[in-house]
């Protein structure tokens, strides 16, 4: 699907994904800040309409918001409010796999994106090139086993990744967590998959 294929889609269908973040983005980025990562600058990467970006901001992130959908993007910012939020949103129009931030960054999320694959890997390995020392990545998307094993998503194999597909776009970066995720989806179960990794530092 192109941006417009997309500007139409959350044109029918507002809140197509709704408001709540992704339970495994919220406890990834939760314990990498358990563990030492400090609260600073964010990208939110295919952000949609904005759920994971609004978290971050309301647990004092700085973020950058960025899709290519305008319709996605001019929702998110209806949406956004900064009562009682310690963070920020920067609500960008942009290609995923072609933006890219001016300055590096302490954390990126990815909340299903998909791609072809060997884009998505190329994607991947940009992304960490943007990350401060010790700075986190955090993917996670439908698992190519939700086809024949789970539910939902994407139908076209050549869009959902592997273990080994994130595993290439991880290349270079120290991998935290890269496993299957079982998800309930109403009375079925979804299979999704999470790469958590992070920028090398001397230890």
């Amino acid at each position: 699907m192109d941006a417009s294929d997309w500007n139409a889609r959350y044109l029918a269908q507002p809140d197509v994904w709704g408001t709540t973040p992704a339970a495994r983005i919220v406890s990834e980025v939760t314990s990498a800040e358990d563990a030492g990562l400090s609260v600073g600058t964010a990208i939110d990467l295919a952000c949609g309409d904005g759920r994971h970006a609004r978290w971050l901001a309301a647990h004092g992130w700085r973020v950058q918001a960025v899709d290519f959908s305008e319709v996605a993007i001019e929702q998110a910012r209806a949406k956004d409010s900064d009562d009682g939020r310690s963070g920020s949103v920067e609500w960008v129009v942009g290609d995923a796999t072609t933006w890219a931030p001016s300055d590096p960054v302490d954390l990126v999320v990815i909340g299903f994106l998909h791609l072809r694959l060997d884009t998505l890997a190329r994607v991947l390995g940009d992304v960490g090139g943007w990350l401060r020392p010790g700075g986190h990545l955090v993917y996670l998307g439908h698992a190519a086993e939700n086809l024949s094993r789970g539910v939902g998503g994407p139908q076209d194999p050549t869009v959902l990744p592997g273990i080994a597909d994130l595993a290439r776009g991880a290349e270079g970066l120290e991998v935290v967590s890269l496993r299957h995720d079982l998800r309930p989806a109403g009375k079925a179960t979804a299979v999704d998959v999470l790469l958590h990794a992070r920028s090398w530092v001397r230890r």
